[in-house]
Order: C-alpha cells, then sequence, then structure tokens
C-alpha cells in the first residue's frame, strides 16, 4: 500500500501543471502535489443482533475496505447515532424489555467520508417474566436456561493483584465483592454487559495476604445468584518501592503520520515497560488509556497515530517482578509543525524548545498563578525534595550534585499539595544537549505520604536544570518549580570546602583525622629529607 502511495505521489509530481501568477513585485511559482480523498469506504454489512437481556443487544457486522484507511463504523439504532467504534462488535445497553430495536451501521475513513447505510436488523428484547411470589420460588427445580450455571472460575494471584476469569453456560452479568472478612469491606466490581466470558483484575492488594471473595450472576431478567465464595492468598515479600523510569524517554513525529518512540533500557531487574497513549493527557498509570506497546524493547513506531489525534500523549511504565509500577516517563507529539498552540493540553515535547537554562546558577524560581483559589495548598521550594543513595536536599539548598551513574527521586510531601492539582510534571535537560528533555509523572507512593518519581541515570557530567509542573484539573499550569542540579561522576574528587563539606555529610572527625595523616607523611619527608643533607 505505502509503495502504491510514492509511486502515485511520483506520477503527480510529473503531470501535475505548474501555475504561474504574475504580480507587481515580481513572480512566484506554485506547485500542486495531490488532491483529496473523496472516495467512500465499502458499505459493511450488519451480520447479527442478538438479544442478550432485558436491556442488552449485541451487534456483529462485516469489516469495510478503504483506499486508504478505515478509521471506524457509526452505529444507528432507528436512525440515531448510538456509537462510534474501531470494532465490528457492539454490546447495545440501557435499553427496555419487550421493545424492538432497529439498527444499521456505516463506516468511514480519515476525510469523513462514509459509506452508505448497511442492511437494517431488527431485535426485540426478551420480556420480563412474572414476580414468582417467595413461597413458590424454588430455585432448585427451575430450568438451567432460568438461573446462571458456573463452569469456571480461575484466580490467578500476585503480589499486589489478583485476576478472576470467569466462564458461565449462558450470559450473565457478574458482580466480584472481596476483603480481609465476609464482609467483603475492601470494594467491589460489577459489569455493565452480559457475557459467558467475565475477566477482571483487582490492585492494591497486600503481599502474602489472604482474602475473602464472592462472585455474584445476574440473569437477563436481572435476578441474582451466588455463584462462588472462597479465599485467595496473594503471593511474595512486601516490596513496595516502585522502579525507576525508563531514561531518554522521547517521542518524534515523523512525517505528520507516525510517531517513532524510543528510551533507554532500565539498568534494573524489571519484568517489562507498558507505553500507553491517549488523546485526553497523560495516562497516569497502566490502564489509563489504549496499551499500544508491551514487552522490552526500546522503540516502537505508532503508526498512523497523527492522522487522528493530535496532541498524542504517551506514559512509559516500568514493572517489576513484584508488579510495582514506576510512576512513568511522558511525552507529548503534536501534528503540523510540532509546536504548542495557546490554550493547548498541557505537556512538555521532547526534543524541541528549551527550559531555559542559561548559565550554571544555584539561584532556584518558584512560581505560582494569581488565579488560584485562595486556601489553595502549593508547595514551597524547601518541600520538593532531591534523594539519591538515602540522602535528600531540596530546592532551596544553595546546590544539588547527583551521581550521573545512578538513579535520584523527585518527591514532594502529600500534605504540600492541594489534593484538587491533577497532575506533576518533572522535567530534566539533557546535560549535553539543553534541547533535549525527559519528563516524568510523580504519583502517590503506596504509604500515601508523598508524590515520587525516580529517574534513571543518564550517564553524563554536566549542569542540567530541573523544572517541576504542577496542573490543575483542568489542565493548566498552576505553579512552576525552576533549579540547576550538578551531574558528576563518582571519579570525581570532591573539593574541600565548608559548604560541601556540611551538604554532602562527611564527618568532620574523619576529614580532621585525613589532614592529620597528610601533615604527619609531609612531616615525615621532610625530616628524612633534612636528615640526608646534614649526613652529606
Amino acid at each position: 500500500m505505502r509503495s502504491f502511495l510514492c509511486l502515485a505521489l511520483l506520477v503527480l509530481l510529473v503531470v501535475t501543471p505548474v501555475a504561474h501568477a504574475q504580480i507587481d513585485t515580481g513572480s512566484f511559482l506554485i506547485r500542486v502535489f495531490g488532491g483529496t480523498d473523496t472516495e467512500a469506504p465499502t458499505t459493511p454489512v450488519l451480520q447479527t443482533a442478538t438479544p442478550i437481556a432485558t436491556s442488552q443487544i449485541d451487534l456483529v457486522w462485516t469489516s469495510a475496505t478503504d483506499t486508504f484507511i478505515v478509521c471506524g463504523y457509526v452505529l444507528f439504532r432507528d436512525g440515531s447515532p448510538v456509537a462510534t467504534t474501531t470494532l465490528t462488535t457492539f454490546s447495545d445497553t440501557g435499553l427496555s424489555a419487550s421493545t424492538s430495536y432497529s439498527y444499521n451501521v456505516r463506516a468511514f475513513d480519515p476525510s469523513f467520508n462514509y459509506s452508505s447505510s448497511s442492511n437494517i436488523i431488527t431485535a426485540t428484547t426478551p420480556g420480563v417474566p412474572p414476580v414468582i411470589p417467595p413461597e413458590e420460588d424454588d430455585s432448585s427445580s427451575q430450568s438451567t436456561a432460568s438461573r446462571v450455571i458456573l463452569n469456571e472460575l480461575e484466580v490467578q494471584t500476585g503480589i499486589s493483584t489478583s485476576t478472576f476469569f470467569i466462564k458461565t453456560a449462558r450470559p450473565a452479568r457478574f458482580e466480584l465483592r472481596w476483603g480481609r472478612t465476609s464482609s467483603y469491606e475492601l470494594g467491589y466490581v460489577v459489569s455493565d454487559r452480559y457475557v459467558d466470558t467475565y475477566e477482571t483484575t483487582i490492585t492494591d492488594l497486600e503481599p502474602m495476604t489472604t482474602y475473602e471473595y464472592e462472585v455474584i450472576g445476574y440473569t437477563q431478567f436481572g435476578k441474582a445468584f451466588i455463584l462462588e465464595k472462597g479465599t485467595f492468598t496473594t503471593k511474595g515479600e512486601r516490596d513496595f518501592f516502585a522502579p525507576a523510569n525508563a531514561s531518554r524517554f522521547l517521542a518524534v513525529n515523523e512525517n505528520n503520520r507516525d510517531v517513532k518512540l524510543s528510551w533507554d533500557e532500565s539498568e534494573e531487574d524489571y519484568s517489562y515497560v507498558r507505553l500507553v497513549r491517549s488523546h485526553l493527557g497523560f495516562p497516569t498509570h497502566p490502564q489509563d488509556g489504549a496499551v499500544i506497546y508491551q514487552g522490552k524493547g526500546t522503540d516502537f513506531l505508532d503508526s498512523d497515530v497523527l492522522t487522528q489525534f493530535s496532541p498524542a500523549y504517551y506514559t512509559l511504565f516500568v514493572v517489576d517482578a513484584a508488579g510495582n509500577v514506576s510512576s512513568g516517563a511522558v511525552a507529548i507529539v503534536y501534528a503540523s509543525d510540532g509546536e504548542v498552540k495557546e490554550g493547548s493540553s498541557p505537556g512538555v515535547i521532547p526534543g524541541t524548545g528549551s527550559l531555559d537554562v542559561g548559565e550554571p546558577t544555584e539561584d532556584a524560581t518558584a512560581s505560582t498563578s494569581p488565579a488560584l483559589p485562595v486556601g489553595t495548598v502549593m508547595p514551597e521550594l524547601s518541600q520538593i525534595y532531591v534523594t539519591q543513595d538515602g540522602v535528600s536536599v531540596s530546592l532551596a539548598q544553595r546546590t544539588i550534585e547527583t551521581l550521573s551513574d545512578r538513579p535520584f527521586m523527585v518527591s514532594i510531601p502529600k500534605e504540600a499539595v492541594f489534593e484538587n492539582l491533577k497532575t506533576i510534571i518533572v522535567t530534566i535537560t539533557d546535560p549535553t544537549d539543553s534541547r533535549k528533555m525527559y519528563s516524568f509523572l510523580l504519583r502517590i507512593n503506596k504509604d500515601k505520604t508523598a508524590y515520587e518519581g525516580i529517574f534513571s541515570p543518564l550517564g553524563v557530567d554536566g549542569v542540567s536544570r530541573l523544572r517541576v509542573d504542577i496542573y490543575d484539573f483542568k489542565g493548566g499550569v498552576v505553579g512552576t518549580y525552576k533549579k540547576n542540579i550538578l551531574f558528576i561522576s563518582t571519579q570525581e574528587v570532591v573539593p574541600i570546602f565548608p559548604d560541601l563539606i556540611i551538604q554532602k555529610g562527611l564527618p568532620i572527625i574523619g576529614i580532621v583525622s585525613f589532614g592529620l595523616i597528610i601533615l604527619g607523611v609531609l612531616f615525615f619527608f621532610l625530616k628524612r629529607r633534612r636528615s640526608v643533607e646534614d649526613n652529606e
């Protein structure tokens, strides 16, 4: 297909006429390289419309084709659009019992050319059965068609998560409840569709802990049956430490169509990375968007995304063997020229622009929006910490030095940030090229005490600019904090100055002892030299 498009472009370059226009100051040349897409996709065929429950009808149709690409389908119920999807199936829910509905579907391409309407299929939801008095309701004597029959239930336990796989003889709606006791006080999930195969994952569990659960199935008429009660025990040790984010995460616009994403492999032990995309904002957890890649690679090409979304937001999560997830490295890509337009969604564009690094300075800056509501809590420079090897310094510190070959963490205490503020993004410039910027999210830790994010080492020495941006729920920046940090190698000799001695926590006694040893060695050599001179 791409070869055909390239060949067509070359033909257009040859046969397209050249137009000239004369004006008073001279002439200019206009060349047209192509035309617009005016051909609609083929018409899909609506295959089935199956009543599943009193409130649900499932629909299936064939795929359409297009000279370029089919972007999706619009499903119509009784002549009105009810859903737009890229799939060829849909469950229409929220319907009324004993009611007939007519459906048809149309396909569309990136130029919003719509196919002709498919065939129409009419389906009728089943009616609600009569209410049986309790004394006459003998569930054991009812047929299997009026009950939910459990065929299979499997629980795959992890360290902090567990996944339930449920299969029943007929479509049903499911409810899962769990807790440390039989009151199931920790939570519940309810499916909104009637299906015969259901999968759900519960999170935020404690390692090596036993939980009780209950699975309830609802018939198509809304009657509930307890399918299973039992217990499950999570695995592993109590590892609550999130892994470091992948370093050098970049997203590059390729020809206003594709997005090329790349990152460095994490130096820590990890199970996989998960790349999540959204057009609404940066995904804040591994299920918050479309998962476009999962594995242990270091690059991915997101094809044709910029023809559908602009901007495209990406978050790269690192997941370790214990199920802990990094805070997320983020990047954003725009179509057209890649510049952030006024009023656009927040974000950082790696590889373009600058954070105004300027000359190395020890002065930090902090600014907050004057439009903040009265009483909004914002952190001070002294409440934003950079931690490495167990030693923490705040942005209010006179100088910040970090080792270039070890990860470091940026954190803000929870009480220092107003809870309604939505997103915290930390960005650092590459010490070797200030045009390159790498960003990551700060997420609340498992103790719910601080917003944290760990940055993998860049492995180069030099001055970098660290920037912390805090966004409100509307996507506007309400606080910005900047600070220069110096990356140094472990072999670099530490200058012996009082402020650096105090900053690096070097013990005074050790320094004094080291100085006395040096003086002793010098005294020994001087005395020996004088003795030699006297003998001569």
